[in-house]
């Protein structure tokens, strides 16, 4: 999407690919282990190796100095770090989390590039990229499936394989001063969970 803000001061694809869905998991939490087992699931990229986690500048005021799928990239990579953060929160509960890379699909994600770049991204995608619905084997494993009941903290690809996420997201300092950020960005290390 093109740079923009949030009237809460966010950059809009931190807040939506990482930072809505952040607190919403925790607005869920109490429910979730209520009724375990329970499972949640972040959704990632194979992209996420290509972002980087800046705590000192979690909203992204700075991210319109930075190449256009940056900000797409860092969610990603956050996404990774969070569920592999909450996993380890959440042991002994009863609630799994893992994230899911699903594959590169074919969706209206690259509506705001250019017109000829679109035209190349669909040939090509009608070719060799998945279907939406085929996009969402990899969720749907890890939410439903009997063969991932019991996994936590893991990465699960397209092909609904497990494999080893970037080397980024296995500092687990760097996970918890990212969690922290994210507590305090939504105001939930405060009890409220809403940012002011």
């Amino acid at each position: 999407m093109p740079y923009s803000i949030t009237p809460e001061g966010l950059e809009v694809t931190f807040a939506t690919n990482h930072l809505g869905p952040f607190l919403l998991t925790h607005l869920l939490l109490d429910l979730l282990k209520r009724t375990a087992p329970s499972r949640i699931v972040f959704l990632s990229s194979f992209m996420h190796g290509q972002g980087d986690v800046d705590t000192s500048n979690l909203w992204g005021k700075n991210l319109e100095k930075k190449k256009f799928n940056d900000a797409y990239n860092c969610t990603k990579l956050m996404n990774t770090i969070c569920a592999k953060e909450l996993s380890t929160r959440l042991q002994g509960t009863g609630v799994t989390v893992n994230s899911v890379n699903p594959g590169i699909v074919l969706t209206d994600a690259m509506r705001y590039y250019s017109v000829l770049l679109r035209l190349v991204f669909n040939i090509i995608g009608f070719f060799f990229f998945k279907t939406s619905e085929e996009g969402a084997a990899s969720t749907i494993f890890c939410s439903v499936s009997e063969e991932a009941e019991g996994l936590n903290g893991k990465f699960i690809d397209s092909d609904c394989a497990i494999v080893l996420p970037s080397e980024k997201t296995r500092d687990p300092a760097v996970n918890k001063k990212l969690w922290e950020a994210c507590e305090s960005a939504t105001n939930l290390s405060n009890g409220t969970g809403g940012r002011s």
